[in-house]
């Protein structure tokens, strides 16, 4: 990144996060290696991440800040370089937070979404130091490829550099940061463009090398509609014809089958969900305790249904009536306990009413885990409640079990990959929207595969769970070729590959570490 800026000839470069100037050292040894005379500003809210900055001797005192960067008053620099904090703006103080809304507002003419993260202000105030011509290079999170918060951002940069270019690099190059992330660059500012590059390499060296294992030019416009072409640019070459020749047309969306909702909040996972013994102690009775899914990590191994969840996977909801002149004694007394420990003072708790009686608690016809390295469709033919641990369906005009013969296909993984997000460590989350996105093939009346997914999901077998269904689902209802059926195994594979980054040991900062907040 700082010799992309150096090679660009830029006089004067601006760091508006410097942490212990790791992008400053950077900057510096490059221009050294190039003979180029660089003026490099640093600007660091954290004051003493600032002094350790200067008393390195990395840049002039009279051109080090310390001072919020968004609220520094733009002077002309050729270059902003650096890795902008992550923090979701509803984790900031309240007058922080504003500010930084006022400040990509100032930018973008209109105001941004409050659940965005302070990066995205950061990019844009960046761009007010821009001389004509200027250039960007941002560590940004990867999720600045898809998030709906950040599309007025894209049409932004893309009216305003003639270049953008994004580089995805699989093996982890900063530890540090606890999530995916980008390199982003854009060069031009002045003029305009409509698309974005895009390279994605196995290494950081063959970045530095300009070795790409893939690479693509997609249209800005397809990241303001909401699609996932970064994604599909990983797919391989035939993969998305056949999705679109064979597969669209003779698919529905899981939304318009199951509606999906988030699991019950309790508000305090113990006292709600007493174990045997404290349920005997106070006389808790059945009538007021619910058998619930609560752990997600207890459902692996158990096979295709909740009724063959292993008893330890099932715990019990105190859920009294609402009306305390109906409670029991031994409820009374419950009850009071949550008092006496303060439970009635959490949040969840303190803002309903009454505080002890969780709302929300329903049934669902199928269950899947919010958090998976595989997605994991369950049939809740026990009948269980389920917290907010889990995904829960609710079927429309169909029965769950022809939901489940439609979704163990490869086909759905791939869907899963190209439509629902994950943590920085691969793991995904599955929530309802980007689960409702997911299409399924229509009209699958075919089950016989059903009992050979249970199989395989008892061994711990997901990914054979899901190709059992090919069969039948893909090559028979669908009417896929082998062929075809591989390319579509191999966009799963290429897909998770990418999903799972390797980790290579260097911090993105030596001594003063950033603390990233999931965005």
């Amino acid at each position: 990144m700082a010799r992309w800026i150096a090679k660009a000839a830029c006089r004067r470069v601006l760091e508006p996060s410097m942490g212990d100037g790791q992008f400053i050292r950077a900057l510096r040894n490059e221009a050294q290696n190039q003979g180029a005379s660089l003026e490099v500003w640093g600007v660091e809210l954290a004051h003493e991440a600032y002094i350790a900055t200067l008393a390195e001797g990395l840049l002039n005192s009279a051109h080090a800040i310390n001072l919020d960067f968004l609220t520094l008053k733009p002077f002309a620099v050729d270059a902003v370089i650096g890795n902008p904090p992550y923090v979701r703006l509803r984790h900031l103080p309240r007058g922080a937070a504003e500010a930084a809304i006022n400040a990509a507002e100032r930018v973008l003419g209109q105001r941004i979404d409050p659940s965005g993260s302070i990066w995205m202000p950061f990019v844009l105030h960046a761009t007010e130091f821009l001389t004509s011509g200027g250039r960007l290079a941002f560590v940004l999170p990867y999720d600045f490829t898809y998030v709906r918060y950040a599309r007025p951002l894209w049409r932004f940069l893309a009216s305003h550099f003639c270049r953008l270019r994004i580089a995805r690099i699989h093996e982890r190059v900063f530890p540090d940061i606890l999530q995916d992330v980008v390199l982003f660059f854009a060069e031009g500012y002045g003029q305009s463009t409509d698309v974005v590059e895009f390279q994605a390499f196995d290494r950081a060296s063959d970045l530095v090398m300009d070795h790409a294992a893939r690479s693509a030019t997609l249209p800005v416009a397809r990241i303001e509609s909401g699609g996932r072409p970064f994604l599909e640019a990983l797919l391989p070459d035939g993969l998305q014809r056949v999705l679109a020749n064979r597969f669209i047309d003779r698919s529905i969306r899981a939304s318009d089958l199951v509606t999906f909702n988030i699991g019950y909040v309790s508000g305090d996972k113990s006292y709600f969900h007493p174990p045997a013994d404290v349920i005997e102690r106070f006389g808790i009775p059945e009538s007021s305790l619910v058998s619930s899914v609560t752990s997600s990590r207890r459902t692996s191994r158990a096979g295709l249904r909740t009724s063959d969840l292993p008893k330890a996977a099932v715990t019990r909801l105190f859920l009294p009536p609402a009306d305390q002149n109906a409670l029991t004694k031994g409820q009374r007394d419950y009850v009071q306990r949550g008092l006496t420990i303060g439970i009635a003072r959490r949040y969840k708790c303190r803002v309903r009413d009454p505080w002890y009686v969780t709302p929300g608690v329903k049934f669902p016809d199928v269950l899947i885990p919010v958090f998976a390295e595989s997605p994991l469709l369950l049939l809740n033919d026990g009948g269980y409640a389920a917290s907010n641990s889990m995904l829960c369906g609710y079927t429309r005009a169909c029965d769950a079990t022809s939901i489940a013969a439609a979704w163990y296909t490869s086909l759905t993984l791939l869907q899963v990959e190209l439509n629902v997000h994950s943590l920085g460590g691969g793991v995904m989350v599955f929530v309802p929207n980007e689960a409702g996105s997911i299409r399924l093939v229509s009209g699958v009346s075919a089950r016989a595969h059903l009992p050979i997914v249970d199989a395989h999901l008892r061994e711990g077998r997901v990914l054979d769970a899901y190709a059992s269904g090919d069969d039948v689902v893909l090559r028979e209802a669908l009417g896929l070729t082998d062929d075809e059926v591989e390319l579509v195994a191999l966009g799963v594979r290429s897909l998770r590959h990418w999903r799972s980054a390797r980790i290579r040991r260097m911090p993105l900062s030596r001594k003063h570490p950033r603390t990233p907040v999931a965005i």
